[in-house]
């Protein structure tokens, strides 16, 4: 059986590898989920776009995942941008904080939004919201894990 390593072994640059890996492959399914359970409950309360509330039960769930999906490969880029960010504050700190994580996470969706136009920037507040959620609790999550100090 093997020890633990202490903090002091481990170096910063493994921190920051392991806080790229988890933003970039970690966030995007977050995401999905988001708007998976998002659309799932306005489908059930009568709200949302036409194109969701015209649907039987079987099709409104249908509908969110497919919208779950979309989420999933699109956010896979500003998570990719914003986990280079974040490991890089993490290589040179050791640490960072959550509130740097959330403005981490909506800046780098706000502006992928903006450049990608269309639907997606029509809706550059509740991805924006989402993002900065997710990096917030990205950043809880690997300090909870030991990941980050």
């Amino acid at each position: 059986m093997t020890a633990k390593p202490a903090d002091d072994e481990v170096s910063p640059g493994q921190r920051a590898l392991w806080t790229f890996l988890l933003i970039t492959l970690v966030a995007p399914f977050l995401a999905a989920v988001v708007i998976f359970l998002g659309s799932v409950i306005a489908g059930a309360i009568g709200r949302g776009p036409a194109s969701l509330l015209a649907l039987d039960r079987a099709g409104q769930l249908a509908w969110a995942g497919e919208k779950a999906v979309g989420a999933y490969v699109w956010s896979a880029i500003p998570a990719g941008i914003g986990g280079a960010i974040v490991a890089g504050l993490v290589f040179v700190r050791g640490s960072t904080h959550w509130l740097a994580g959330a403005t981490v996470g909506a800046l780098t969706a706000t502006m992928l939004s903006v450049s990608a136009g269309g639907m997606i920037a029509q809706h550059i507040a509740p991805i924006a919201f989402i993002a900065a959620f997710i990096g917030a609790v990205m950043c809880a999550g690997l300090k909870a894990g030991g990941i980050i100090k």
